[in-house]
């Protein structure tokens, strides 16, 4: 469980990174309208409903592997 925890908070730091890179990219070309409106989709916005979820379930989740804390 810890793995997969480690794995999703990785990921996610990494999309996270990648788009605050691109939308500084964005700026320094003059393209900051179009890139808002290209990351305000709906495959976007399900992207980060779906790691909310995994992340909300993987909360209530026990880690066996805990020493009974």
């Amino acid at each position: 469980m810890k793995n997969i925890r480690m794995i999703l908070s990785v990921g996610i730091l990494a999309f996270l990174v990648c788009g605050y890179a691109a939308s500084q990219y964005a700026v320094w070309q003059g393209n900051a309208v179009a890139y808002a409106k290209q990351i305000d989709s709906p495959p976007v916005k399900w992207l980060a409903l779906v790691f909310l979820f995994l992340c909300i379930v993987l909360s209530f989740i026990r880690d066996p592997e805990a020493n009974g804390q």
